[in-house]
């Protein structure tokens, strides 16, 4: 197992900066997320962490060895880095034992090694019996796990993966990325996965990293930063979240769910409510009056959208209820506020 340790990492492409003071390190054996949206440089830090981009200024190690500093750069195929694309990118004219030889060169490996390690692949992705299929015969998700072989194959310290079951149905989307983390956590192998999909990442990851305009803005387990965001955007980043606007006096945070008028010397900020957070209920007693004014049915829950009535706030909210849903556009309901205070001054 390879420790990963990324410090004070800067990339340029052309004049713009990709990665800026980049920093981040991943614990041998564990299988990180790196979470945020399109164009914050996911798929940059990965390349750089292959060594298919030359960074700027920070340093990257693979447990003690230094394989990335100003004066230095290992080269990729130096660096025992698997490396799976979005796009499975097999040869279509090799077969699939063929393809997953193929990062087994012959200075290091003899052809019965090499045979004995493709078989070794196949059967560890369930495909012993398409050994000989061309690319071109497999579906998307048997083209993944030839990928993942074609990775592993080497034994790499670090195994990087990039959006790799973007271009697959919902269904084998989750069946497939629950197949790769149980396969990457039995081999131990430390592993490194870009998405922009946070349930994925939520499920999949023992860690998870936030990015944002080239940084890491938060890293920690899947629960860490799910309940305990330390900014409205890593909130919003891992699930459904409301943003709303409060007041804090003292102790007290006021904000459209709770009652009462906030002190005039209150502090301004915002605070983040999880829809699962908010009740809702036909008792008068049980919280706010508010209108349902939408009802999204997902068959386990299902998100009921409502307006306050009585508060100065004109914003639609969300709870997110599960059993049976018994209500209907138009109803009355009563909603109150049974989370965690998630709150945040004004910057």
């Amino acid at each position: 197992m390879t420790s990963l340790e990324v410090n004070s990492l800067t990339v340029h492409l052309g004049s713009r900066k990709v990665l800026d003071d980049l920093s981040i390190t991943i614990a041998a054996g564990t299988f990180t997320a790196i979470l945020g949206p399109s164009g914050c440089g996911k798929t940059t830090l990965l390349r750089a962490i292959a060594g298919l981009v030359p960074p700027s200024s920070g340093t990257i190690r693979f447990g003690k060895q230094l394989v990335s500093v100003s004066s230095l750069v290992l080269p990729p195929h130096k660096r025992r880095i698997g490396y799976v694309p979005q796009e499975a990118a097999l040869f279509p004219h090799l077969s699939v034992a063929e393809n997953i030889a193929f990062a087994l060169d012959k200075e290091n490996y003899t052809k019965d090694r090499r045979r004995v390690i493709v078989a070794e692949m196949l059967e560890l992705i369930g495909l012993s019996n398409l050994g000989e299929r061309m690319p071109g015969e497999l579906s998307g998700g048997q083209q993944t796990r030839v990928a993942l072989a074609r990775a592993l194959a080497i034994e790499p310290k670090i195994v990087l993966l990039d959006e790799p079951f973007s271009a697959l149905d919902a269904a084998l989307r989750n069946e497939l990325r629950e197949e790769v983390s149980t396969l990457l956590k039995k081999r131990e192998t430390t592993a490194l996965m870009v998405t922009h999909d946070r349930e994925e990442a939520l499920v999949t990851a023992d860690m998870i990293a936030l990015m944002r305009e080239g940084r890491i803005v938060q890293h920690g387990t899947p629960a860490e930063v799910y309940f305990s965001p330390t900014t409205p955007y890593a909130a919003v980043s891992t699930g459904d979240a409301l943003v709303l606007p409060a007041k804090r006096s003292g102790e007290t945070v006021f904000h459209p769910l709770t009652s009462g008028v906030s002190p005039e010397s209150s502090e301004s900020g915002t605070i983040v409510i999880r829809p699962e957070e908010i009740s809702v209920s036909r008792d008068p007693n049980a919280g706010q009056r508010a209108i349902v004014t939408k009802i999204e049915y997902y068959g386990h829950d299902a998100v009921v959208e409502f307006g306050l009535i009585e508060s100065a706030y004109l914003g639609t909210l969300k709870a997110r209820i599960s059993g049976n849903i018994e209500f209907h556009l138009g109803q009355s309901i009563y909603v109150d506020h049974v989370g965690p205070i998630r709150w945040f001054a004004n910057s």
